[in-house]
Parts: C-alpha cells; structure tokens; sequence
C-alpha cells in the first residue's frame, strides 16, 4: 500500500484541472491503489504522464510548452517509463516480477515512487497554470 501521506495526497488533488481522458485515468488510478493493484496503478501514473502532456482539453492546451518542459523531476519521470515499460514489455528479470517472496514489497515501492513522481510533475503543471 502507499503511505498514508501519499494516500492523502493523491486523493487530494483535484482532477478538474485535467481534461477528461487524464481525469478519468486519475479516477482508474485512485481505484487501483484502493483494490491493491499496484502494477495497474504504475502503468496507470505512467500513462497519465503522457496524456497530460498531449491533451489538449487539459494542460497541454492552456500551459506554454516550456513549463511542461520544467515540470516534473525529470529524473523520476524517466524512471516512471522505465518502470511502466519493464511491467508491460518483458525485457529481462525485473525485481518484484520474478515471483520473489516479497515480489509485493517491490512493487507497492515502485507504486509509491511512480505515484509520487506523477504527483509531482501534476502539482507543477497547476502552479504553472495561469489561465484560472
């Protein structure tokens, strides 16, 4: 599970500033961390990341492009991809998908760092946002 503080976090932030396609990959979001999925809800942050960046009804649309270019720890964000791409493209053992004992430990990490890395590159966007 994730920490409280990042439980609190993510239920926190406000998907009205997202357009519909993000807003509802947030909701899908949300309901994967609540059921315990935590490879669901990694592909899920990971995937967000893109939508976010190209959709127009969102902050693609209203937010200048060099803003998008700041927001977010880059470092984390790529590490977000390479995680997504390890759960979906089978490239090679990965830790928390070779059936380990604490494979679940591995993965709710991951959930948490992937989570907080999208929480993150979000949060900026709205600061950046003007158009309020």
């Amino acid at each position: 599970m994730l920490t409280p503080a990042l439980e609190s976090q993510l239920s926190d932030f406000d998907p009205d500033d997202l357009g519909p396609h993000a807003a509802a990959l947030f909701a899908e979001l949300c309901r994967a961390v609540r059921a315990g999925m935590p490879l669901s809800a990694l592909v899920l942050a990971a995937t967000m990341v893109d939508v976010v960046a190209h959709e127009e009804a969102g902050p693609a649309g209203h937010i200048d492009g060099i803003d998008f270019a700041y927001a977010g720890n880059k470092a984390a964000l790529g590490w977000l991809r390479g995680r997504r791409n390890a759960v979906l493209h089978h490239e090679g053992p990965s830790d928390g998908l070779m059936g380990e004992a604490a494979a679940m430990d591995w993965q709710w990490r991951d959930t948490e760092r992937g989570v907080s890395a999208l929480l993150d590159y979000l949060d900026d966007l709205v600061r950046y946002d003007v158009s309020d």
